[in-house]
């Protein structure tokens, strides 16, 4: 019995941990976002990047967007999947994309003060979707 119990207890207390952290993970599903626009004026060829790192227990949506007044487009979306046993892999999952802007994005637009906005989006875990993660960067729209 006392060896038995010398097994059984260490098994259970990694277990416990395990379970501990992945409760975290997926209540708080987005670690960090960051969103770099490298100048503040955009025109044809400028590039916005962007790096996420999620919990890596279920998927997240990433989604980067233009937008000016009512005028919205869509630059690009980045799924950051999860690993085959979610709830025991305990590492971070890393995503990242680059977008080079054409003149025929921007021709949508008028010049003048825009918005890049990237926006990370989990999903349903224990009947609770966490917010979305926002970050936002003001640019001008270049002729």
């Amino acid at each position: 019995m006392a060896v038995l119990r010398r097994i059984i207890v260490p098994l259970v207390i990694v277990h416990v941990l395990f379970a501990l952290w992945s409760g975290y993970r997926a209540i708080v599903q987005v670690f960090g976002l960051d969103l770099r626009v490298p100048a503040q004026v955009l025109h044809d060829g400028s590039r916005v990047t962007f790096d996420v790192t999620s919990s890596g227990r279920v998927t997240v949506t990433v989604r980067l967007e233009l937008i000016q007044g009512s005028r919205a487009e869509t630059l690009s979306v980045l799924r950051v999947r999860t690993s085959r046993n979610a709830s025991y892999d305990p590492f971070p999952k890393h995503g990242s994309q680059s977008v080079v802007l054409t003149q025929q994005q921007l021709s949508r637009f008028v010049p003048g003060a825009a918005i890049v906005r990237t926006t990370a989006v989990g999903l349903p875990q224990w009947l609770r979707t966490p917010p979305p993660t926002i970050r936002e960067s003001r640019v001008t729209i270049g002729s």
